[in-house]
């Protein structure tokens, strides 16, 4: 049993700002799914729900270095979340606001640890899974990711309905879960930058 399992939030936290990616994934299995159901409660769209707690995810390891909860860690996520969630109000719909911030703190802190893909073979097995995709699944996931185009956009190119693609997209986000079980890390770099510059 990993020591991840025992520690504090307090330390956790510690971990997580010198860049250690189990403490990383400890937080990720922790809250996910208590922020997935708490955002499907508002939204009403599991897609948009796992959506949105992705990228609170992403963003908590892009800033873990200025994290600073003023009560518990879960606390931190959950307020979070609540300003995503008035975004989503807002816009209708989710974009992906920090891949160029992504993409530099990537290339800044190369995944090293034995345990962790290193980025050619991400993008390897991201292009395998990929192909193994369903042929509207994957045009849909490729126009989202790889083009970063919205759903409203992707919806008028494929002549589909908006609720449609966001099928297309949970599939293709649950085939992808499947493939990079155990390397939650991972799986946040399929969801916010599939090429890597």
């Amino acid at each position: 049993m990993s020591i991840y399992h025992t520690i504090t939030e307090e330390q956790l936290i510690t971990f997580l700002q010198s860049g250690d990616h189990a403490a990383f994934t400890e937080i990720y299995n922790r809250y996910w799914e208590t922020l997935a159901d708490a955002a499907y409660q508002r939204l009403h769209s599991r897609e948009d729900a796992e959506e949105i707690v992705q990228e609170i995810f992403v963003n908590l390891y892009i800033r873990r270095q200025e994290i600073n909860p003023k009560s518990t860690l879960e606390a931190y996520l959950k307020t979070a979340l609540k300003f995503k969630v008035i975004d989503a109000y807002r816009a209708q719909q989710l974009h992906y606001n920090h891949i160029d911030k992504l993409i530099i703190e990537t290339q800044e802190h190369p995944i090293a640890s034995d345990d962790q893909l290193d980025t050619k073979e991400l993008k390897k097995r991201i292009l395998q899974a990929t192909g193994r995709l369903p042929e509207k699944c994957r045009e849909v996931f490729i126009m989202s990711r790889f083009e970063q185009l919205s759903h409203q956009e992707i919806a008028d190119k494929a002549g589909i309905s908006v609720s449609t693609v966001k099928k297309h997209l949970h599939r293709a986000m649950d085939s992808l879960r499947k493939e990079f079980r155990g390397n939650e890390f991972d799986i946040i770099l399929v969801c916010m930058v599939i090429f890597l510059r």
